[in-house]
């Protein structure tokens, strides 16, 4: 699609019909990719030697469907080193205590499954995709605690309105729409929780998305800006598993830049943090 064209449907559509447009778009894309990029092939071979269950990391022992791994081709979910950097936080929830959980962008449901596990609680699950909301209900059945993940589709600030004064975890890859989702009154309602946001930058703000929600969060939460750290073969956690140079480094990268980062934001007046 043309810059012009894109600009005047984006203008056009309503912001929830632009998330899912936008979301299926990019599912498809994913999907397109992994039959040509030799990912699937990887995942196949990774799958073989070590099975569907995840091996590392705060979610071990959650186990994919031979389905979701097919489409996703998400090995360093499997491997358990997918997002390391956020590693300390996902440990720390166990035994936090939360009126709620989010998972905003819940994609196939390592998170919003991983994260039920965890803290033995419902999450909710938000997707707008359709067919990565299908492999999140899928996965939660699996790991046997269907109950447990509540699968919406989007997430607008009137859901987020609704938890004023609720002690909240929330967890946000929303691919974009985080500066129009986390403003205005929202950022009140969620003084008591606690937030970790992946930024993605918008061109033409005047600002990056960093600046914009720090600047927002400021009065209401101290943070911290964690960055990708590009990854070594010592990172793996299997010794030398049998897969080729190209391959590992396709895992480990993760599909991402350096520059790569998450917000996190803590509750400057909640007794209990992060």
């Amino acid at each position: 699609m043309r810059p012009n064209l894109r600009q005047a449907v984006k203008r056009l559509l309503p912001r929830r019909a632009l998330a899912v447009v936008s979301s299926n778009r990019w599912w498809s894309f994913l999907r397109e990719c992994n039959r040509h990029n030799g990912m699937r092939e990887v995942c196949d071979r990774l799958v073989a030697c070590y099975g569907t269950t995840v091996r590392n990391g705060p979610f071990a022992g959650l186990r994919f469907t031979h389905e979701s791994l097919r489409i996703t081709c998400n090995t360093h979910e499997l491997l358990g080193t997918y997002e390391k950097e956020l590693h300390p936080w996902f440990y720390a929830l166990r035994g936090r205590l939360y009126d709620r959980v989010l998972d905003i962008g819940s994609a196939e449901g390592y998170y919003a499954v991983g994260m039920a596990l965890r803290v033995n609680s419902p999450v909710d699950a938000f997707e707008t995709a359709s067919l990565p909301r299908r492999l999140c209900r899928s996965m939660a059945e699996l790991n046997g605690i269907p109950d447990l993940v509540r699968i919406h589709s989007y997430c607008s600030q009137k859901t987020l309105l609704a938890l004023h004064g609720l002690r909240c975890f929330i967890l946000s890859d929303c691919q974009g729409f985080e500066v129009s989702l986390f403003a205005g009154n929202v950022i009140a309602a969620l003084a008591n929780s606690d937030l970790i946001i992946e930024l993605h930058d918008n061109p033409g703000l005047g600002a990056t998305t960093r600046q914009i929600l720090e600047r927002r969060f400021e009065a209401t939460h101290r943070m911290q800006v964690v960055r990708f750290q590009p990854r070594t073969l010592s990172d793996l956690p299997e010794p030398r598993i049998a897969l080729g140079d190209s391959a590992i480094r396709a895992i480990s990268e993760e599909g991402r830049t350096p520059d790569e980062e998450w917000l996190v934001a803590t509750p400057l007046n909640a007794v209990r943090t992060l």
